[in-house]
């Protein structure tokens, strides 16, 4: 094989990896970036289980949430993410998300300190 043909076949490969990287990634949530806000509901949480030793990539906290979760611009999505104890339930949490990495860290926020259309869609 002539070396120009192992560049093509070798750039054509690095594109397909990278643009199914970019679709898991999109598809998982982890491009996303900023502050997202959610409501706690507890109907909404499951056990996260050990993985026996093997290196887990996801998270390592005993209770996982799967909530509908909301941006200052009112764009909505579903993210998930741990937490070590059960949450209280009606809870406003103000989440902060980094791309790859997910969801950072979260704290409880007042209703009157929301965002006008992240109050509005989570009533």
């Amino acid at each position: 094989m002539s070396k120009g043909k192992a560049a093509v076949i070798t750039a054509i490969v690095i594109v397909g990896l990278t643009a199914a990287l970019l679709f898991v990634a999109s598809a998982t949530n982890l491009l996303l970036t900023g502050d997202y806000y959610v409501k706690i509901d507890n109907t909404h949480i499951s056990n996260n289980e050990s993985s026996g030793g093997v290196v887990n990539f996801g998270s390592d906290e005993p209770y996982l949430y799967k909530l509908e979760a909301v941006n200052a611009a009112g764009d909505k999505t579903e993210i998930e993410f741990g937490a070590y104890r059960e949450l209280r339930q009606d809870a406003l949490l103000k989440l902060e998300l980094q791309p790859i990495r997910g969801v950072v860290g979260w704290s409880e926020v007042p209703e009157d300190a929301l965002p006008a259309k992240v109050a509005e869609a989570l009533g």
